[in-house]
């Protein structure tokens, strides 16, 4: 007969004592490359690269869990900025009750917000060196995190779904500037008494922001699975005026080996999303309402065991005077992923990519980039 039993045990990515467990992992994300124009002109997200060297972010992430039912999660990242100085904050800080009667969980906190198919993914988990146009044209520079409450419902059906509502604050970053790129010197208006605009950056949901997200996974056979989506938002934005985002994306996989790891892959996205909102200017002398569209779509083709070749295309409508900074714009984008994995805990991988943009009433931009990541843990993240 055993009579000795483990009260307290250390991993490597884990530490576990009774009923509490603590998973904590390690991403380092640095890109080396080179644009056609200035690096960070072409940055939208917070963690794109910015520069020809650039550490997009170290995140260090602590998964809690006490019992079956009680979870928290803190993520905390540093990059360098604009810049080249070493920024830092909390990207997420929560605490959740899972797996509640009826299919019910419970969050509440910081959090990255359960909208449109990239905004609650953190840097390491992303299929490109940058992130996609739709999640910063319309969510921000770092997507929407806010400070929120969260009910999220498991329906009684079949597959896999999850439908999400929050409501709560966009938090501020007024304490850092991410991408300063070249918009034009909008302190002289000497030579534009006569032609009033506004910021578009005003466009973005700022308070009392109410989230919904439908998401389900459909596993047709063990080879074929379909991701699906629906996102709603509406809130107030920082003109002070009402605002609606709404979208849906649609995920096809399949794996050569269905269920078993290994094997060759195809994965394949496509996301549209359109808003509108309320504006006003400084003033208060000119107002009105404005809206617009864009598209995320992306191939994946796993041709070879930890091997991936990707294709991503976006499209943003942009906007109208008198909104200024939300221009039309495309982007063509190719990736070769070489996945790395030396065991349980030390994996990463290595990523070459091209892309091209059309702005506006700017010619094509090339950018060229080459990025490592480095993956330090074995636990699982808290969502």
């Amino acid at each position: 007969m055993n009579y000795y039993t483990p009260l307290f045990a250390l991993t490597l990515g884990t530490l576990t004592a009774a009923d509490f467990q603590l998973d904590y992992n390690a991403h380092l994300n640095m890109t080396f490359g080179q644009a056609s124009t200035d690096e960070a002109a072409l940055a939208t997200h917070a963690h794109d690269p910015n520069d020809e060297f650039t550490i997009q972010g170290l995140e260090l992430n602590f998964s809690a869990r006490y019992g079956d039912h009680i979870a928290g999660f803190v993520s905390y990242n540093t990059f360098l900025d604009a810049e080249n100085k070493i920024d830092g904050e909390f990207e997420e800080a929560f605490l959740k009750l899972e797996d509640l009667p009826a299919g019910f969980e419970l969050r509440g906190g910081r959090f990255l917000n359960r909208v449109t198919s990239q905004n609650n993914q953190h840097l390491h988990s992303w299929n490109f060196v940058d992130a996609n146009l739709i999640t910063t044209r319309f969510l921000g520079d770092e997507g929407l995190i806010s400070n929120s409450a969260e009910v999220s419902y498991r329906l009684p059906i079949q597959h896999d779904s999850l439908l999400s509502v929050s409501f709560g604050d966009a938090i501020a970053h007024d304490e850092h500037d991410h991408h300063d790129g070249d918009h034009g010197d909008h302190d002289d208006h000497d030579d534009h008494d006569e032609e009033e605009s506004v910021e578009g950056e005003g466009a973005l949901l700022t308070d009392d922001i109410l989230t919904a997200r439908l998401k389900g996974i459909y596993q047709h056979t063990d080879f074929h699975q379909f991701i699906y989506g629906l996102s709603y938002l509406q809130g107030k934005n920082a003109y002070k005026k009402s605002g609606r985002i709404m979208g849906g994306d649609l995920t096809y996989l399949w794996r050569e080996n269905g269920i078993e790891q290994g094997g060759k892959h195809l994965r394949a996205s496509f996301e549209p999303i359109y808003r509108d909102f309320d504006y006003v200017n400084e003033d208060g002398d000119l107002s009105g309402s404005a809206n617009e569209w864009g598209i995320h779509s992306s191939l994946g083709w796993g041709f070879k065991e930890n091997w991936e070749l990707g294709f991503r295309y976006d499209y943003l409508q942009g906007v109208d005077e008198p909104i200024e900074e939300l221009e039309e714009r495309h982007r063509s984008t190719a990736a070769l992923t070489r996945s790395l994995q030396y065991n349980d805990s030390l994996s990463g991988h290595v990523r070459l990519q091209y892309s091209r943009d059309w702005i506006d009433g700017q010619g094509p931009e090339d950018a060229v980039w080459l990025q490592f990541q480095i993956d330090l843990g074995s636990g699982g993240e808290v969502r």
